[in-house]
């Protein structure tokens, strides 16, 4: 009798497992991989993106304080600048106030010390350069004129006194007078000290 398989041959059982295997070993690769992936998905997302977002508030944090000491340190050059302004008006007054005064004081110093002086006449006086005054005149004796510039030197007003010429004009009877020029320093008296408050001993207190 002839028997005909009509179901086909059958397919060894070793290929299937061979398959089979391969399949389980690519899974079990996949599964290592793919918990990487996720460990540097979550580790991204939860210290890189945070990190990243605390410097980049630290670089905005940095940028603002840098913002603000600019505009303090332009307010601070503002109110030094102002401050020099104002230095300057003031020192401008006092040196019109110092100027008013100078020939006021100037007239009086000379004043005073020609009347202290006997026998000497001043026949002209011009400041030549800042302070520098030169005077002129007729003074019935040598000791006259030394007497003058002993008066210039202690009233206080002048400074650098020195004697440019002295010349002797013989006049009728015998006498002589003596023309003279000189030179000095005219400048203000410094203002007195300011008086310590009172209750305060001399010495600091100590």
């Amino acid at each position: 009798m002839i028997r005909i398989n009509l179901l086909g041959r059958l397919r060894p059982k070793v290929k299937r497992r061979v398959a089979i295997a391969g399949t389980l070993q690519l899974v079990l690769f996949a599964i290592p991989v793919g918990l990487a992936m996720i460990a540097l998905i979550l580790h991204s997302t939860l210290i890189i993106r945070p990190a990243t977002n605390k410097l980049r508030e630290d670089i905005a944090q940095k940028e603002s304080e840098k913002r603000t000491m600019a505009q303090l340190q332009k307010e601070v050059e503002e109110y030094e600048a102002e401050q020099k302004r104002l230095q300057a008006r003031l020192d401008v007054i006092e040196n019109l106030k110092r100027n008013q005064a100078g020939p006021v004081r100037l007239l009086e110093a000379v004043g005073h010390t020609v009347t202290l002086t006997e026998t000497l006449w001043l026949t002209d006086m011009e400041e030549r350069a800042e302070g520098q005054i030169q005077f002129k005149g007729l003074a019935g004796s040598v000791n006259a004129v030394a007497n003058f510039i002993t008066n210039l030197q202690s009233s206080g007003y002048f400074q650098n006194v020195e004697i440019k010429e002295s010349v002797e004009k013989p006049q009728k009877g015998g006498a002589s007078n003596f023309e003279f020029t000189l030179t000095a320093k005219f400048a203000l008296p410094a203002p007195p000290a300011a008086a310590p408050p009172s209750g305060t001993p001399p010495g600091g207190g100590m």
